[in-house]
C-alpha cells in the first residue's frame, strides 16, 4: 500500500510529526511519501496513493494557507480514499484547551469543504529558541493564556508520540 503524508510547518514540529507517521508507515510494511505542502501541489498525482495523511499545525487561529490550498487543490481526489487529518496546535496540548483546538479543525474542514475519515487532535511544541519577545508575549499571554508550562525553562515538545502510533496504526491497517 502506498500512503501519502502530506504537511504544512512553521516550526518544524509538523513536519518532525510528518516524519513519524512516514517511518511508522514503513515500520508495517507500506511506503510512505512526504510532501511538504509549501511545494505547488500541480504535479502530485494523489490518486496514486490509496491512503492520504494530512497534517497541519495552526498559528493564530488557522491551519498553514498551503494546506489549506493543496487540500482545495486535491478536494476531489482526497474524497475518494481513506484520508486522516493531523491538526497540530498548542491548545491540544490542554485538556481545557480541547474544544478551542476542535473550533480550528472544524472551520478548516467548513472553509475548505473536505471531509476527513478521521481527525486527530495532536499537541505541538514551543520553540522559544526561535521566538522573539513579541512572540514569547503573544504565547504565554494568547496561546496559553496563563497556563504554567512544567519542567525546565525552554523548548516543550507537547506531542503524545504513543497516542500517534496508535491512530496512525489504526488507520493503516483499517
Amino acid at each position: 500500500m502506498r500512503i501519502l503524508v502530506a504537511f504544512g510547518t512553521s516550526e518544524g514540529q509538523t513536519r518532525k510529526i510528518a516524519e513519524a507517521v512516514a517511518v511508522r508507515v514503513h515500520d508495517l510494511g507500506h511506503g510512505a511519501h512526504l510532501f511538504d505542502t509549501a511545494r505547488s501541489p500541480a504535479g502530485l498525482h494523489v490518486d496514486s496513493y490509496d491512503k492520504i495523511v494530512v497534517a497541519g499545525s495552526v498559528h493564530q487561529q488557522r491551519h498553514q494557507e498551503s494546506v489549506e490550498v493543496f487540500v482545495t487543490a486535491k478536494l476531489a481526489e482526497l474524497q475518494k480514499r481513506p484520508t486522516l487529518f493531523l491538526s497540530v496546535s498548542l491548545s491540544a496540548a490542554f485538556a481545557e484547551g480541547m474544544t478551542e483546538a476542535r473550533s480550528y479543525v472544524d472551520a478548516f474542514l467548513a472553509n475548505t469543504g473536505w471531509k476527513p475519515t478521521q481527525s486527530l487532535l495532536v499537541a505541538g511544541a514551543l520553540r522559544y529558541a526561535e521566538y522573539d519577545f513579541f512572540n514569547e508575549q503573544i504565547i504565554e499571554h494568547v496561546v496559553l493564556k496563563g497556563r504554567k508550562v512544567e519542567g525546565p525553562s525552554g523548548d516543550h515538545e507537547f506531542t503524545d508520540w504513543a497516542s500517534l502510533s496508535r491512530v496512525i496504526d489504526s488507520f493503516v491497517r483499517t
